[in-house]
């Protein structure tokens, strides 16, 4: 007798995607339970305002970051609960927690929900074969869905693995919830993620002295920088988008959507500029692309001057930690 099969047909993740927050993105369409852009979502769940490199600008740097507390959150935002589990492949007891992982996942989809799952990138499972002991996955490089066998989840060619499911969702106030992702995105400008030993990464601000004082010395990593400027342009240019649709409820916004705005060009142009570069030696790009990271900072902070102007008062409330919900 054949096995359980399960395919949960038009989720798959958009071309090129591979952030957490396109996997979420495709999932809460899928479900229903958003129709926004991904652009508003990365808003929303403050996840576009995270800015975090390490001080070679290797590809790491744009998933450095606490995935089970700050991927949680970014559901929690935006009224949706869910879990998730994360660890090492090597260690001993991962043939528990691959079969605990296997169990949840499927329990997921057989409710009609897709997950998110680390496979050397953030990717979506969109069903299951019993049978071939397979899942069906979408990973934003290729059309449609490709396999992955049950024995091979969570090893890639990085040691981790990590799965989210999500459980439910309940409808928040919409004001309230674009006022918390201004509060976390002046959060994440003036704070240096904890998990992230401060010697070798750098967050918010920081993150820009760390890149320019890698393209100054030329001690970056120049494949992984071919992932970051791309990445974080990304970001950026979703921030603008984000902001500028603010400017509806809060005409204050103004000013600070104009520098996300001009902040997004400089990063836009910089990415185009690093495809011409092919060695460290290739000064003029080089120091081009100073200019324009050291311009977007300025243009970044004085964004995020205008956004603690707007909520000083909520920012004011929690004292000295506004990360504080």
């Amino acid at each position: 007798m054949a096995l359980q099969k399960v395919l949960l047909e038009n989720l798959t993740l958009p071309q090129h995607a591979n952030s957490y927050i396109d996997a979420l993105h495709a999932i809460l369409t899928h479900q229903g339970w958003i129709t926004c852009s991904k652009s508003m979502l990365a808003g929303m769940t403050a996840t576009a305002f995270r800015f975090t490199v390490d001080c070679r600008l290797t590809a790491e740097s744009t998933s450095a970051y606490n995935w089970i507390a700050e991927n949680f959150l970014a559901a929690d935002f935006i009224g949706v609960t869910a879990s998730s589990a994360a660890g090492f492949h090597f260690e001993p007891t991962f043939p528990l927690y691959l079969k605990q992982a296997l169990s949840d996942i499927r329990k997921s989809l057989d409710r009609g929900i897709g997950c998110a799952i680390w496979q050397d990138r953030f990717v979506v499972v969109a069903g299951y074969d019993e049978d071939q002991q397979v899942l069906y996955i979408s990973d934003g490089q290729a059309e449609g869905y490709r396999t992955l066998p049950y024995a091979q989840f969570g090893k890639g060619d990085s040691p981790y693995w990590y799965y989210q499911f999500l459980e439910g969702h309940i409808v928040l106030d919409e004001i309230a919830v674009y006022q918390e992702s201004l509060v976390q995105a002046i959060f994440k400008w003036e704070t240096h993620e904890l998990m992230l030993p401060e010697a070798e990464y750098a967050c918010g601000e920081a993150a820009y002295d760390a890149m320019i004082e890698a393209f100054r010395t030329g001690n970056y990593d120049p494949l992984g920088v071919r992932e970051v400027i791309p990445y974080y342009a990304t970001a950026k240019k979703d921030i603008a988008t984000y902001v500028a649709a603010l400017e509806r409820y809060w005409p204050e916004l103004r000013d600070a959507s104009e520098k996300y705005r001009d902040v997004a060009q400089q990063w836009e142009k910089a990415a185009r500029l690093f495809t011409t570069i092919e060695t460290v030696d290739n000064l003029a790009p080089i120091n081009t692309i100073i200019d324009l990271f050291e311009a977007a900072k300025v243009l970044e902070e004085e964004a995020v001057l205008s956004l603690k102007r707007l909520m000083r008062e909520t920012i004011n409330n929690r004292f000295h930690d506004i990360g504080l919900r």
